[in-house]
Order: structure tokens, then sequence, then C-alpha cells
């Protein structure tokens, strides 16, 4: 069914981050100061510490880069926005899979953590309480959530038995009671329900064996193509950044409270930080590292909940054993 110039697509969102290696030639600058917007999928917050880093140290101008770093807006999605132009690079979960699968030509760079973050979180509704509790009840859940719907399924909760809510970002409207469960970060969302001393109930998709990559930067073929200095110029500037955010957290929370958003106090950026390095581990992996494996992984995932058609893995099977075409 999958002809070759189709299984050479589908190589395209495994094995971009190698590209800028194996192609060589590129220059390390870019030679005019370019102007590009990145789009984060949330709020400002220490989960996009490396691109704050790469900014305020000078990595992306030293690259030839004027970056503006745009946060998500409530009901934003960060494929469309990339895709319409909105932005040029942009923040997205695993399911930038499923988007190549629907035809849309998003490309990952790089995997910044490489153990999602997303969790459902939970309102208490008895001692015996477990996910099989969520169906029929009120999820307030982000777009490109995949993963979460991914769990959902494999663990017999139809998604038609939920009632979901557009994301507010604010886990007060948990703590209220106008929703049953959110989607979370297991970096983010505990602290202000910790505070406020509200009991809840934490569902990871990992209690499942999905463990899918998270907060992985991408861009569009179009970029690739027209820009491709710039393209290495950027992932080469942002994982420079995310390696020192990693090393530096508390002059990055200091950062953030300067330079972005007052929203939150030091304390909740620094407990991010803390939260992040077991998801991150730049103790054992490069930074930004994509594994073809994993990748296989995860489609096989997906594919066994029938989100991707099962004729799709026997091409990634052949593209994740040969990079020779790169």
């Amino acid at each position: 069914m999958f002809s070759s110039p189709l299984r050479l697509r589908w190589l395209l969102p495994f094995f971009l981050a190698s590209v800028p290696i194996f192609l060589g030639g590129w220059p390390s600058n870019a030679h005019a100061l370019d102007a590009v917007t990145l789009q984060l999928k949330w709020n400002h917050a220490f989960q996009f510490a490396g691109y704050y880093a790469a900014k305020e140290k000078g990595y992306y101008s030293d690259a030839g880069l004027d970056v503006s770093i745009q946060e998500a807006q409530p009901g934003d999605d960060p494929v469309k926005n990339v895709l319409n132009g909105k932005a040029h690079y942009g923040v997205g979960n695993s399911s930038l899979l499923l988007a190549r699968n629907s035809g849309q030509p998003v490309v990952v760079l790089a995997a910044i953590f490489q153990h999602s973050p997303v969790v459902l979180i939970a309102r208490p509704q008895g001692p015996a309480q477990g996910i099989h509790d969520l169906a029929g009840k009120r999820l307030m859940i982000e777009p490109q959530s995949d993963e979460l719907f991914a769990y959902l399924q494999q663990e017999g909760i139809p998604l038609s038995g939920i009632t979901r809510v557009e994301h507010s970002f604010e886990p007060q409207d948990l703590i209220d009671g106008k929703v049953d469960a959110i989607s979370a970060y297991v970096t983010n969302e505990p602290f202000f329900l910790d505070r406020a001393g509200f009991t809840y109930h934490t569902y990871t998709p990992r209690s499942v064996g999905i463990d899918f990559y998270g907060d992985n930067l991408f861009t569009t073929e179009q970029e690739i193509k027209n820009h491709p200095a710039r393209v290495k110029s950027f992932r080469e500037a942002t994982l420079r950044g995310w390696q020192y955010a990693m090393e530096h957290p508390e002059e990055i929370a200091d950062l953030i409270v300067a330079n972005y958003s007052q929203q939150h106090a030091r304390d909740f950026y620094l407990f991010e930080a803390k939260r992040m390095v077991p998801l991150i581990r730049t103790d054992l992996i490069e930074m930004g590292y994509m594994n073809p494996g994993r990748w296989h992984h995860i489609a096989v995932t997906y594919a066994g909940l029938g989100l991707l058609p099962k004729t799709f893995l026997s091409a990634v099977l052949s593209i994740t054993t040969n990079q020779s075409v790169i």
C-alpha cells in the first residue's frame, strides 16, 4: 500500500533531528537577522525554559535569529497556528504523528521530554476511585492530547462517553467543580492543588505502558525546504538554551519572573524545574534526542487503538532500520 515516496514522507517526522548532522554544508549561523515566531502550547512557565534561555542568553541572536515566543491562549492549537503561518515553530505532543498521518506536513525537530509529563487529574469521588470513574464525566483537555485519549481507550472508556471541555489553563476550575478532571502536567498543576489543600487523584498513561515523548519541537516541511539553514540554526540554539536552563534553574526562574510572567511565584518555576529533571534526563541522554524505535513504539500504540492504520507499521519498521536515505 505504501509507495516509496510515501515512505520517505513518513521518514521526516522520525529523523529530522539527524538531518542537520547528515546533510552537512549548512552555515552555522544565518546571514541576516531573521524574525521567527515560536508557538508555545501553554502559558509561560519553566516548561519552556530552554527557549527563554536561548533568547535571553543571546544564543538565538548569535545564530542570526530574532525569535518571538508566543504563549498559548485558551483554545489555541499549536499545530494549527504553525500550519496557518501564525508561527514558524511550535511545541507539541507525540500526537504530531497523528497529524502527519492525516496529511498535515509537520516535522519533528527534537524531543525535549524523554517521558511525557501529561496526566489526568480528577476530583475525589470516593475511597475506591479509579480511572474508570471518569466515564460519563466532564474532562477539560487541551488540544493535541491524543495520548490521553489513547489511555482512556486502552482502559475501555469510550471517548463518546465523556464530555470534553475547552481547557482554561486554570486548575481552580477543578477545585471549584466546574469540571470533574483536567489534563495536566505532573510538573505544573500539583503545585497549585497541593497549596490549596485540595485532594485529587492522578492517572498517568505510563501506568499502562503508554510512555511517549513530550513537548516536541516541530516545524513544517515548507520551513525546512525554504529555510534549511534557519531550521538548523534555530534547533541548535534551542538545544543549547535547554542545556543551559537545566543547569541553571534558579537563574532561569528569575528570568521568567522578570521578563515573561509574574502570574506565578518564583517557587512555582523552581517546582517545575525539579519535577522536569527525571523527565528530560540530561544526565543520561543528549538534549533533544529521538530514537526511531521509540517513535515506532508510539505508532504501534496508536495503531493498536485504531488511531493509526495498521498498514503504517510495516512502513515505520522499514524506515527506522534504514537511515541511509537521509
